[in-house]
């Protein structure tokens, strides 16, 4: 097995694309959100503008991943920045995902 550092395969190159995008999306989020006072009861979607963004971001880390893992096992892949964004992609979706669920209030099962 030789790891190489850049990827030699268009699906490879796609996966660490969107994740530089992720990237990108996430760190222009943050830096909006300073400006912005969040309250501690608002939801997700009280600020439109940084949700969809990191809908966005969410979405990118999703196609990163999908194409990343498509990368290592239909092509195999061996590059080491295309398994890093494989690990940041998978993160990504995790807390992602656990985001979603948190905002969900059928799955509250707290009173009010």
């Amino acid at each position: 097995m030789k790891l190489t550092l850049y990827p030699r395969t268009k699906s490879g190159v796609f996966s660490i694309s969107f994740m530089i995008i992720a990237v990108i999306l996430v760190v222009v989020v943050a830096y909006m959100a300073e400006d912005i006072e969040i309250l501690y009861n608002g939801g997700f979607f009280d600020h439109l503008n940084l949700a969809i963004m990191t809908l966005v971001a969410f979405g990118c880390a999703i196609i990163s991943l999908v194409t990343g893992l498509l990368a290592i096992l239909r092509d195999g892949e061996q590059s080491v920045l295309c398994y890093g964004a494989i690990v940041l992609s998978a993160a990504a979706v995790f807390f992602g995902v656990s985001e979603f669920i948190g905002e969900m209030d059928a799955l509250n099962t707290q009173t009010k």
